[in-house]
């Protein structure tokens, strides 16, 4: 996969691309390319966004995401998503790519069984995160 430039910020995005490249080869993925970038579903539920920047969002669920508050607010490359349930994460490195990878593979299994929650409500993340 090519190494993408957003017009704006001029950021290369190959830590992004490295990491779609990879998810495509994953088999409970599937791609899905939209005007807003790529995405990828899993059990009919799109869980990760791509949109061509050095940020990647994921479908975590509020209930995972308030469970894993303190951690999720130590780790200063992750913050709120746009939606609820979602986080959005700067990946610029390797290191950054692999954490990214695993909380892929925490989201689909909380996909698979539904046990993640609800999407919709409001998370407990203190609002000093969600603003930034």
């Amino acid at each position: 996969m090519p190494v993408l430039r957003t017009r704006a910020s001029g950021h290369s995005t190959e830590g992004v691309a490295n990491v779609a490249a990879q998810l495509i080869c994953w088999p409970d993925l599937a791609l899905k390319r939209t005007r807003r970038g790529l995405g990828f579903r899993t059990h009919g539920r799109e869980i990760v966004r791509m949109p061509g920047d050095n940020t990647a969002e994921l479908l975590l669920t509020t209930a995972v995401i308030d469970r894993w508050a303190r951690v999720l607010t130590d780790c200063h490359r992750i913050t709120p998503g746009t939606d609820a349930g979602w986080v959005s994460m700067d990946i610029e490195g390797r290191a950054d790519a692999e954490l990214f990878l695993s909380l892929v593979s925490v989201a689909i299994k909380v996909s698979e069984g539904r046990e993640g929650g609800s999407v919709g409500r409001g998370s407990r993340w203190p609002a000093s995160r969600r603003n930034r």
